[in-house]
């Protein structure tokens, strides 16, 4: 157990890597006849005018804020590196409490060594003061099992992102002819297969209503 954890579990699962999980499933609905179109939209009545559609889902994440006039959607930033795989490392290892850090290797290659969660911060640069920080607590969490990345040579990549989270919790809900699916924060490939399920349930009742 990390120094100061409670509690701890340890067990078999998957790890996405976004980097070959996002093309896999685009191609997935191409394969089904969906067709990808990059746009700017600033209603749900402009949406639906655009694509035809008699039900919309509001998948918007960040951009929920204003397109949905929902308050409770906040960014929570976060900021990663990259590093080479150490041989025989082929675990992800998570801490949660007052600080998130983990260590997930990447089926495409390296690991990721994370992370911090700064609600609010829009900074889209990386801080290369969080490296030492988030290298000193990865290494208090393995044992010293990264010792060896110095983060001047070793660190191949900063990685900054956005989690499109929400105060009051995920949201899915129908509204009419609009379902609304977001506020994962960073969860959001871990819910994204159940998340889904629901809103194709809330399609299936909505034409059933109809019938």
């Amino acid at each position: 157990m990390p120094p100061g954890a409670t509690i701890g579990f340890t067990y078999s699962g998957l790890a996405v890597d976004p980097s070959m999980f996002l093309p896999w499933i685009a191609q997935k609905l191409v394969d089904r006849g969906v067709k990808f179109v990059r746009g700017k939209v600033e209603s749900f009545q402009e949406m639906q005018n655009l694509s035809r559609a008699s039900i919309v889902v509001n998948a918007s994440g960040l951009g929920a804020r204003e397109l949905a006039s929902d308050d409770s959607s906040i960014s929570i930033r976060g900021q990663t590196m990259l590093v080479r795989k150490q041989d025989g490392f082929d675990r992800a290892v998570i801490l949660q409490g007052s600080q998130y850090t983990y260590v997930i290797p990447r089926a495409s290659g390296g690991v990721i060594l994370g992370g911090v969660s700064q609600p609010g911060n829009f900074a889209v640069d990386p801080d290369m003061a969080l490296r030492m920080d988030i290298l000193e607590r990865v290494n208090s969490m393995t044992k010293g099992e990264f010792g060896w990345v110095d983060t001047d040579r070793d660190v191949s990549r900063d990685i900054v992102g956005f989690r499109p989270a929400r105060k009051r919790g995920v949201r899915v809900q129908r509204e009419g002819n609009i379902i609304h699916a977001y506020g994962a924060g960073g969860l959001g490939y871990v819910y994204s297969w159940g998340m889904a399920n629901q809103v194709l349930g809330l399609v299936e009742n909505h034409y059933k209503a109809h019938i």
